[in-house]
């Protein structure tokens, strides 16, 4: 069927896709992908920014001191956000910092070693001895060496991602403690140390991430920031002031993403949600820190809260590992990713699959697949299980805020709509719809090229870039609503023409049209703008033809001819 809009000079749409919307849009949870060897060319970043990925995740863990590995790989994802600026496929960037990293030091040979249940051995640090062996196991990082100092008796020692866990017995000195070996196995040169039962009185930004952070704030190039090994609210505020610091004057904050990793953030969650933009929940350290059984409740929990809070959400670690090497996934792991969704988070993150694996472009394709398919599968009384009511922190502005973002939800279930426009230009807007779960995608209109790109992690929404020149195109609230309509039809294409939908706005350069929802078949400002110039003229046109004659004096009683109801639209 022919869009009823039709382009503007200078425009062409492209009319040959298919009445519907793409997978890509109506894939409602979003896709981060981790950049690395197999996945930082040009080239590759392409194809994955088609493939369905919405943010790139920069791993600053492998960061070199000069940042000539890092460097690269964010002008060329600069480079690609250039070129497809304005369109769908626009991925945003996350910055990952290391954080406090605990690992084993030096052994002799520089061979593993292997510990046996029930046996007795040192754990010291590496001030304390430099190499070493399978009865005395030494700390490689500064980190590390405070962890063993602070260390207290009973307290648990988990090697090698949890493979081997130690039992502290015994405080021998500052820099020395007897362990017993709990569960034995084979343990490496710089192998992961956690301590579930530890608080390390460490803030969560090293010196290491403290440099990382002015290159990113210097280099502005990052969307969202996640921090490791969060314990309190007080390491998000420190992260926060140290970009304020850093950053230019006139550039506005990346979102924080605080990593649960530690089972003291998931005591402290609540008021860690209060100061971060979101959460993402790695279940890899959290859990080798936590019970493995206790995880998925863990997770459903993490993010239930998350979504209470209108806080973004990320689901993280393993989602679909065996890609890594192999073409296709285990059922365990589609049904992993799919309850991820059922659970309601906003995205779902891909590590070393799509960093260093052999299959990067195949696991995103069937990430997103899983993806849309659970989406369908889902029941609307699920659905509405996951809608949110506003938290009863919520201050009267951002109630108010939220009963318009409701409303449009509301409506457009009840009137079977195919998406929801909504125009806005915060942030916080665009997490409230995005909060409330409808069964149609959500279309973020904006001037902010930065919200443009904040979207890129929020469930069901995808953003629309559109050019602030309404002093030149549009002079008046119908004009403004036209060169929405052109936008998103020129970006979307012809899935989104005549269908049913619901368009709002919050804070938009028309007072008309602030906090307003309105139903309608996409295009309808269209047509309005050219009916009422059809017709447009004088009072006199519109009077019967007998009274017509001879122009009405003042005092005279006119009568006017009705308009024909179909002539003009609602």
């Amino acid at each position: 069927m022919k869009p009823a809009i039709t382009p503007r000079k200078g425009e062409s749409f492209d009319w040959t896709t298919p009445a519907e919307f793409p997978d890509y849009i109506k894939r409602q949870t979003k896709i981060v992908a981790t950049l690395g060897p197999a996945s930082n060319s040009y080239e590759m970043l392409i194809k994955l920014a088609k493939a369905g990925v919405n943010v790139f995740r920069v791993n600053f863990s492998h960061a070199k001191p000069d940042y000539s590995n890092i460097i690269p790989v964010v002008e060329r994802i600069k480079k690609m956000q250039a070129e497809m600026k304005g369109t769908i496929f626009c991925p945003s960037i996350l910055s990952d910092l290391q954080g406090p990293k605990f690992r084993t030091g030096e052994l002799e040979g520089h061979k593993p070693v292997e510990l046996i249940k029930g046996e007795t051995i040192k754990l010291v640090t590496g001030v304390f001895q430099k190499v070493g062996n399978a009865k005395c196991l030494t700390t490689g990082t500064q980190d590390a060496h405070l962890c063993v100092r602070t260390l207290k008796v009973g307290h648990r020692v988990m090697l090698n991602d949890g493979a081997v866990v130690l039992k502290v017995t015994k405080r021998v000195s500052k820099e020395e403690l007897e362990c017993e070996v709990v569960v034995g196995g084979v343990v490496g040169e710089r192998k992961g140390i956690n301590t579930p039962e530890l608080e390390v009185p460490l803030p969560a930004l090293t010196k290491k991430d403290k440099a990382d952070v002015k290159f990113i704030c210097g280099a502005d190039f990052t969307d969202f920031v996640a921090l490791s090994f969060v314990q309190r609210p007080d390491d998000v505020t420190d992260l926060k002031e140290l970009m304020s610091v850093c950053l230019p004057d006139d550039s506005v904050l990346p979102k924080i993403i605080c990593k649960i990793e530690k089972p003291q953030a998931l005591e402290a969650i609540d008021s860690i949600l209060e100061e971060t933009d979101g959460i993402m929940v790695a279940r890899g350290d959290l859990g080798v820190e936590c019970s493995l059984p206790m995880l998925p409740g863990y997770q459903k929990g993490l993010i239930r809260k998350a979504n209470a809070a209108q806080k973004s959400v990320i689901t993280a670690t393993q989602m679909l590992e065996s890609m890594t090497h192999y073409a296709a996934p285990t059922r365990a792991e589609v049904s992993d990713v799919a309850n991820a969704c059922f659970d309601g988070t906003d995205a779902v993150m891909l590590s070393g699959e799509s960093a260093v694996g052999k299959y990067p472009i195949e696991t995103v394709e069937m990430m997103a697949e899983i993806c849309i398919q659970a989406e369908k599968s889902q029941r609307d009384y699920e659905r509405e299980q996951m809608s949110v009511a506003p938290p009863m922190h919520f201050k009267n502005r951002l109630k108010f805020r939220y009963a318009v973002a409701h409303s449009a939800v509301t409506a457009a279930k009840i009137t079977d709509a195919q998406a929801i426009i909504f125009f806005c230009m915060s942030y916080e807007m665009a997490i409230h719809i995005s909060k409330l779960k409808p069964m149609c995608p959500i279309i973020i209109v904006t001037f902010s090229e930065k919200i443009y790109k904040l979207v890129a992690v929020l469930y069901g929404c995808t953003a629309v870039l559109m050019a602030d020149n309404q002093d030149q195109d549009h002079k008046d609230s119908d004009g403004f609503l036209e060169a929405i309509e052109h936008t998103c039809l020129k970006v979307l294409g012809d899935s989104i023409a005549d269908q049913n939908v619901v368009f709002c706005a919050h804070r938009c350069p028309y007072p008309s049209l602030h906090n307003m929802i309105r139903m309608a078949r996409f295009g309808s400002a269209t047509h309005k703008k050219r009916a009422l110039k059809q017709h447009r003229g004088s009072v006199a046109d519109l009077i019967k033809p007998e009274l017509n004659q001879t122009s009405p004096k003042a005092g005279d009683r006119v009568e006017l001819w009705p308009l024909d109801a179909k002539s003009l639209p609602l």
